[in-house]
């Protein structure tokens, strides 16, 4: 899975995209069909923003974003939020598959 991070309007330390980039790299383990992240930190005003997009195989991207004070927080809001949706998107594919045939004969 490939982490790209880009900054709009500041400077990013580099704690901040090592921390970023362990982050985000622990998604695999919800849907192993990631292919990459994209994480857009930008500065307005008094706020801090994060916003991502969750590339997934065969599937439409998952985007989330976060907003606090810091980048810190605001990455954790959006790591939280992309977790919550990727959850989601995994009961929902799950959901939709057809019920075994051994199943299905043993309720009738």
């Amino acid at each position: 899975m490939e982490v790209r991070i880009s900054a709009r309007r500041t400077t990013l330390p580099a704690s901040l995209t090592t921390r970023a980039t362990e982050v985000l790299s622990k998604l695999t383990k919800f849907d192993s069909s990631i292919s990459a992240v994209d994480v857009v930190f930008v500065e307005e005003n008094r706020s801090c923003k994060a916003e991502g997009i969750v590339h997934i195989d065969r599937s439409e991207p998952i985007v989330a974003s976060g907003e606090a004070e810091d980048f810190n927080s605001a990455l954790t809001q959006l790591h939280d939020r992309l977790v919550r949706q990727l959850r989601r998107h995994h009961e929902q594919s799950r959901d939709h598959q057809a019920p075994k045939l051994t199943e299905t004969l043993s309720q009738e």
